[in-house]
């Protein structure tokens, strides 16, 4: 499937007979879909498995970002949510339950205009909404949706979701997550072709889909001018 406008994706969505609620994944390019901490392959040798590394890497984020924290995790879940939102590589999978939002994060960077985006489509009939510790046999074991609460301005702006991926207990490269098969959850695969990217994000500006927006801070103030005014 292709689409070249924000019209054709919302007719398609129209269409679409999916089996339940939906998330969003845009990508710029075609990257395997890994959550974050799956690229760092050569890294997690150095543990017994996957999870000892995932563990350690927010152990460390809670121990040294402690100060910085308005509130403290109140979960190893929560934990993982505080962590990605600040660029902390875990086994979180973004998404969004917004598609228009999702197709943003497939054009939104002038710099990979030459590459084919994608927007991945995950159709889901079970999922979490709470964060608490008790639900970790769910999160070690299957793919699983998670709409969380929403925790910051950004992942309130960005309608933010996740995917939590089921770390193995080895140290094996992470298979991607549309190479799992799951009865709960379907995915579909969009593409965006290269010389659409400048009009969709023309036509996302207009209907109030943009970077301030997305990233309610002054970081995201400038990065927006940056991309929209000087690079686009």
């Amino acid at each position: 499937m292709q689409i070249g406008s924000v019209r054709s994706l919302l007719e398609l969505l129209d269409n679409a007979d999916y089996r339940g609620a939906t998330m969003f994944r845009g990508q710029t390019r075609d990257w395997s879909l890994l959550p974050s901490i799956g690229r760092y392959p050569a890294v997690v040798d150095g543990y017994d498995d996957w999870r000892g590394f995932h563990d350690d890497i927010i152990a460390r984020f809670l121990q040294l970002g402690h100060p910085f924290l308005s509130e403290y995790p109140k979960s190893g879940p929560e934990s993982w949510v505080v962590g990605q939102h600040h660029g902390l590589p875990t086994r979180l999978l973004d998404t969004t339950t917004n598609p228009l939002k999702g197709l943003f994060f497939a054009v939104n960077n002038p710099a990979e205009d030459a590459d084919d985006g994608v927007l991945w489509i995950f159709s889901y009939t079970d999922w979490r909404e709470d964060l608490k510790e008790e639900h970790r046999k769910f999160w070690d074991n299957e793919l699983v949706p998670i709409l969380p609460p929403q925790l910051t301005p950004r992942l309130m702006a960005q309608e933010g979701a996740f995917i939590c991926y089921p770390l193995p207990k080895d140290c094996k490269p992470l298979k991607p997550v549309d190479k799992f098969n799951q009865a709960n959850l379907s995915l579909y695969k969009i593409v965006v072709p290269a010389a659409t990217k400048a009009t969709l994000r023309h036509e996302l500006a207009v209907l109030g889909v943009q970077y301030r927006l997305l990233f309610p801070d002054l970081d995201g103030v400038a990065r927006g001018i940056r991309l929209t005014e000087l690079e686009s």
